[in-house]
């Protein structure tokens, strides 16, 4: 199965540590999903630029993250605004990725000695 680098979108060989092209952590891999199978679009929150809108679309289809903007500036120029207001709704409509670790609250006690 094909994977690709998080922050960056490119593809990882097998039994990779780090990203060649970024040098960011294996652990924080992206799995193409196989055909049948389904996996909802997310903005993640590692190797976007502005929302993560297109770092999310490039995550989803196994894309070049870098495509896919060149794509979205195209369009956003060419096509009379119309991949500005794509992108727009889409940065409203697609959820964000869920931290990794939920958070946590620490109650801290003062030891003043009183």
């Amino acid at each position: 199965m094909a994977e690709f680098c998080r922050k960056c979108g490119a593809s990882l060989a097998d039994g990779t540590r780090f990203c060649a092209a970024c040098g960011t952590e294996a652990a924080a891999r992206v799995t193409a999903s196989a055909p049948g199978q389904y996996r909802p679009l997310i903005r993640p929150r590692a190797g976007r630029i502005v929302a993560g809108v297109c770092q999310g679309i490039a995550n989803q289809y196994a894309w070049d993250p870098a495509w896919v903007r060149v794509i979205a500036v195209l369009t956003a120029v060419f096509a009379g605004g119309l991949g500005a207001v794509a992108y727009v709704v889409l940065w409203i409509v697609v959820p964000e990725e869920p931290y990794l670790l939920p958070p946590t609250t620490t109650t801290y006690t003062s030891n003043s000695g009183t």
